[in-house]
């Protein structure tokens, strides 16, 4: 084997047009692997299915093109056509970042699951969905040699349905881009210190309706009540959901970096009182600029807050709206929030997801 090895990485989610939290982790692994590959990971990434997609890091390579970032036929393609190309090429090792390795692969397989909701929570879920995850999990827990989760929190979910997988699951943590080494676009009818923020989608986990409840309850209670912000689920989605409708809310839909980097700066209080996550990435963005944070008490929020957020019972809307008072209400305590929040966000770098990736993958190669 070369020094360098080639790691192909299933491109995929990047193709969505608005991609979450899993494309931004592909994204973000695929640009430090490309930047630092020659002298650092001694391993060199290749984004296979993502030829025409737009805003790829700089140096990426790519393979072919996925018809679809979803349904039917991009599963098809990544079941039916991936095997195909890594038979036809020299891949040490194939990384699914999305939880769906191609099972018919003779290539040395490594899949991160970022959480297995589907399966433990369906009724988050349409059917169809929840019922294909049910199928595929265990299948990538079967065919993968190497399985990454990005909390401890999804690893032991994880190997508590799946008790195989535990020999060979690690935890590695997601890193995130400092928010102060983005360009900031002020969002026009906001004033600086004067909102609270979301960020996130109407999916049932998010827990958009326990956070409107919590808002309504502080609204009642506060002479002077700061607006809440939502960042995400567009207009028309917000629409067609049974969401409660409360006086203050503004309705953002999809920013753009630039935006939502003045967002998370010039909040009062970053809110994410989710009910369940794999990690928990807007939390540390928000840390990252030294906005306080109100999050949920339980699982992989309060693993990746640790003591830099002020945690709240998410099942409880009166203990949502507590939390944001209590923090509102108390500028020292913001002040600790803030700094405690900078010095946690500073414990997770992409340079560190990538280099312990690289790292496994290199394990991987060196077992097959």
């Amino acid at each position: 084997m070369s020094d360098r090895i080639q790691v192909g990485i299933n491109g995929r989610v990047l193709v969505k047009p608005s991609p979450g939290g899993v494309g931004r982790y592909t994204h973000r692994l695929l640009a430090e692997l490309t930047a630092g590959s020659v002298d650092k990971y001694e391993c060199l990434p290749v984004a296979i299915g993502a030829e025409d997609v737009l805003n790829l890091p700089d140096g990426v390579k790519t393979e072919g093109v996925v018809p679809a970032h979803s349904g039917p036929r991009a599963h098809l393609w990544e079941q039916l056509t991936l095997p195909r190309i890594l038979a036809s090429e020299e891949y040490d090792v194939f990384h699914t970042p999305a939880g769906n390795p191609p099972v018919l692969s003779q290539t040395p397989l490594v899949t991160t699951i970022h959480d297995i909701s589907p399966i433990t929570h369906p009724e988050w879920f349409t059917k169809s969905y929840a019922a294909l995850y049910r199928i595929l999990t265990p299948l990538a827990v079967r065919v993968s040699d190497r399985i990454i989760t990005v909390s401890k929190s999804a690893r032991n979910e994880l190997i508590d349905i799946y008790p195989t997988a535990a020999n060979k699951t690690t935890v590695i943590y997601n890193g995130v881009e400092g928010r102060d080494t983005v360009d900031s676009e002020p969002v026009d009818s906001l004033e600086t210190g004067q909102f609270l923020l979301f960020v996130g989608s109407v999916n049932p986990r998010k827990n958009l309706s326990g956070l409107l409840h919590a808002y309504h309850h502080y609204r009642q209670r506060t002479s002077d009540p700061y607006p809440l912000v939502l960042v995400g689920p567009d207009n028309d989605v917000f629409a067609s959901t049974d969401l409660p409708a409360v006086d203050g809310v503004h309705r953002l839909g999809f920013m753009s970096e630039s935006q939502l980097t003045w967002l998370y700066d010039s909040a009062a209080v970053f809110l994410f009182p989710s009910l369940h996550e794999g990690f928990g990435l807007p939390i540390l963005e928000a840390m990252s600029v030294g906005t306080p944070v109100v999050t949920s008490d339980r699982g992989a929020m309060a693993e990746v807050a640790g003591n830099a957020a002020h945690l709240v019972d998410p099942t409880d809307p009166t203990a949502i709206a507590d939390g944001i008072e209590d923090v509102l209400e108390d500028i020292e305590y913001q002040y600790t929030l803030s700094q405690r929040g900078r010095d946690r966000a500073s414990e997770f770098t992409w340079s560190q997801t990538a280099h312990q990736t690289a790292e496994l993958f290199r394990d991987v190669a060196d077992d097959a």
